[in-house]
């Protein structure tokens, strides 16, 4: 399988390129830098051992930087990580070969080269990624739901096809999860897509495939529950059908019916936005979704939008809700400084 480089095992390994980062990291001072960094470097020291079959310093070119920065942007781009996290861990990797030219290890860094660095993802700032607001929730729930009403009108709208887009449109929304934990991705064959075997529509859950590989329960929020029931009494599936099944021809022969993927995902939303009558400021995307409710919730209870987002720490959820955080600091500082007038 095509793994990437953040699915790695950061297990320390035993050759050149890993006791090169082994002496790295005795030269970093920090606790916790030094931590982070060293789950990054064994990582990429895996994922050039497995992918490349590099197993030295000496042996990393700038092809080899430039394919770890494209595989960093495939994780960026089915959310994995974020672009900022892209960034950085590639900033680690490259610092590290900076180390290892002044120690005399490599020659040059092939990691400082436009070349090297170009797939990166865009270096975005919390007011350029995409959140949705309240009311794009509303209104891509309500264009959802207007398809499925068209549908039963007329043999216009594919009736089938518009609960289930309705469905998937109301767990984006309502449930915080990340478009691979809900439909498959094309290149990794363990992210098949959500199967009915792992929703609890009684008890509001769903175990899905997580960030860190394994499974993670999920909220259902009850905005999301209605369209889902709907959807399954439609479809009456077994307990191994994906929730999401593609449903063309080619797929319909297959058993259990496989999964749409995330582009799939990323066109539903995209036509649902031009059908919309209402405006939106750009074609909605999946990971909106989930950035926009992790922050309504965050303002309010920042360990609830912790808890939602199934983030490992409170830092992460505060990392990524930076502006809120600010704004949420600054009005209980002003509370405590005006309490004492």
């Amino acid at each position: 399988m095509d793994r990437l480089p953040p699915a790695y095992d950061a297990t320390p390994g035993d050759d050149a390129l890993e006791t090169a980062i082994e002496k790295r990291l005795v030269d970093i001072d920090s606790g916790r830098y030094r931590t982070n960094v060293a789950s990054v470097l064994r990582k990429f020291a895996a994922w050039s051992r497995d992918q490349h079959n590099i197993s030295s310093p000496e042996d990393i070119d700038d092809d080899l930087c430039r394919q770890y920065a494209r595989d960093l942007a495939r994780a960026d781009d089915r959310d994995d990580i974020s672009p900022e996290t892209a960034r950085r861990y590639f900033a680690y990797v490259r610092s590290f070969l900076t180390w290892g030219v002044y120690e005399g290890l490599i020659p040059t860094n092939p990691a400082k080269t436009n070349h090297a660095e170009g797939p990166l993802p865009t270096d975005e700032t919390e007011t350029d990624q995409q959140y949705w607001t309240a009311r794009d929730r509303d209104a891509i729930c309500a264009t959802a739901t207007a398809r499925v009403d068209d549908a039963g009108e007329g043999d216009d709208v594919d009736r089938t096809a518009a609960y289930r887009d309705q469905a998937l449109v109301f767990l984006l929304a309502y449930s915080g999860a990340r478009s691979a934990e809900l439909v498959a991705v094309s290149d990794d064959e363990e992210r098949n897509g959500l199967r009915w075997r792992h929703v609890d529509l009684e008890a509001g859950t769903m175990q899905v495939f997580g960030k860190n590989r394994s499974r993670e329960s999920a909220p259902i929020l009850d905005d999301a529950l209605r369209p889902l029931r709907r959807w399954k009494q439609l479809r009456e599936p077994d307990e191994n059908e994906a929730v999401f099944p593609r449903l063309d021809n080619a797929a319909k022969a297959l058993d259990p019916t496989p999964s749409i993927t995330t582009q799939s995902a990323r066109d539903i939303l995209a036509k649902l936005c031009e059908w919309s009558d209402y405006e939106f400021e750009e074609p909605l995307k999946p990971h909106g979704a989930r950035r926009g409710l992790g922050r309504e919730i965050y303002r309010e209870n920042p360990q609830l939008a912790q808890d939602v987002l199934r983030h490992k720490s409170i830092e992460t959820t505060h990392e990524g809700y930076a502006q809120e955080a600010a704004k949420r600091t600054r009005d209980e500082a002003n509370d405590i400084i005006g309490d004492g007038q």
